[in-house]
């Protein structure tokens, strides 16, 4: 990078480092999934392309292949939050949980419709969730440690916790609440 000149793909308006490319590829997919989590599918990807951008304007103060991800996350986070404030987000009847069925040829339909329901409900507890408390959530469901959880929702490894704690009970609450109706 020394000599100003772009390195691997050309992208116009911005030299490429091939270390920033492979930055980029690595953690994409578990940035759009984790913001889909906190702001829903429609939402998502424009999120997560404004916080690519902010972080690679800044590319010289950042050390992106080495903190990248944990910047990334924070960032996503700190997006979601702002976007939440300024609007209320909607639920959606369909919910954003997906159950998956190991092979769909041999499911009953009585175990399709149980599934779906349970999706339902899930989504409808998710959605309810404050979004510090889902963003925990997510994040510790991606396999994130509490203080990386910390890291990214810019709080304490004890209060990042408390947060996983409440969003978890929150959540068998409603559930357990569900299958008494």
């Amino acid at each position: 990078m020394g000599d100003g000149a772009p390195r691997g793909r050309a992208i116009p308006g911005r030299a490429v480092d091939s270390t920033e490319d492979a930055w980029i590829l690595a953690t994409l997919p578990r940035a759009i999934a984790y913001a889909r989590s906190l702001v829903g599918p429609g939402d998502a990807d424009d999120l997560v392309h404004d916080c690519y951008c902010r972080l690679l304007a800044k590319r010289s103060t950042y050390n992106l292949p080495a903190d990248g991800t944990r910047l990334l996350f924070r960032s996503l986070t700190r997006a979601a939050i702002d976007r939440h404030r300024r609007a209320r987000p909607a639920v959606s009847i369909e919910g954003d949980v997906v159950v998956g069925i190991a092979d769909v040829r041999e499911a009953r339909p009585d175990d399709a419709a149980i599934g779906r329901e349970m999706a339902d409900r899930i989504g409808q507890a998710l959605g309810l969730l404050p979004l510090a408390q889902r963003a925990a959530l997510e994040l510790a469901a991606l396999g994130y440690s509490r203080d990386e959880l910390a890291d990214a929702l810019e709080v304490t490894p004890g209060h990042a916790g408390v947060l996983l704690h409440r969003a978890r009970a929150a959540l068998q609450n409603h559930l357990t609440n569900h299958r008494r109706e």
